[in-house]
């Protein structure tokens, strides 16, 4: 820490049917995470994957840190400490981890470097949602949101309520 103490964090990584293609989900941290919710998380990501035919096995991982009472620098070597931790358990043909919930771009970057590190030359294709610069993909942080916007209107359409889609669209974009 910051103040030069030590404390132990506690991570999960879970994996589920690896069957269609490398594991595939979000690096979250949070200060209540628990394993049994973990494998409910991972059993969705295999799913939805699997729903829009990608070739992914689901994944999901946290680390029970409160990120809001962490400093950047506290973050940066958590990260880094966990992926050394892990780095065996994850790459491109095997685990691709993504931002999930108090992650970001940033968070991304610090396991890309760690992981190329760790492993002797630079190898982007280890995370998702990393910034631009180091080859990620433009309209990566919106599209969560875009993706429910587009999942509400085309409900909407199946059961006749494209008025009330106008309205809920004109209401979260005005």
């Amino acid at each position: 820490m910051d103040n030069g103490r030590v404390k132990v964090f506690t991570g999960y990584r879970v994996q589920y049917n690896m069957w269609r293609g490398p594991y595939k989900g979000g690096i979250r941290y949070h200060p209540f995470a628990d394993l049994d919710e973990m494998k409910a998380l991972v059993a969705w990501m295999m799913f939805k994957t699997a729903v829009v035919d990608l070739p992914f096995g689901g994944a999901k991982e946290d680390v029970v840190c409160n990120p809001k009472e962490l400093s950047l620098g506290e973050l940066e070597r958590i990260t880094r400490r966990y992926i050394a931790m892990i780095v065996d358990e994850i790459g491109p043909f095997k685990d691709i981890p993504a931002p999930d919930v108090n992650t970001n771009a940033q968070t991304m970057a610090w396991i890309m470097d760690t992981y190329s590190s760790l492993k002797g030359y630079s190898i982007p294709e280890v995370v998702t949602g990393k910034p631009i610069s180091l080859g990620g993909s433009v309209g990566r942080e919106p599209a969560a949101g875009h993706s429910v916007a587009i999942c509400v209107r085309e409900a909407t359409k199946k059961v006749g309520l494209q008025r009330t889609w106008r309205i809920w669209v004109y209401a979260c974009c005005s």
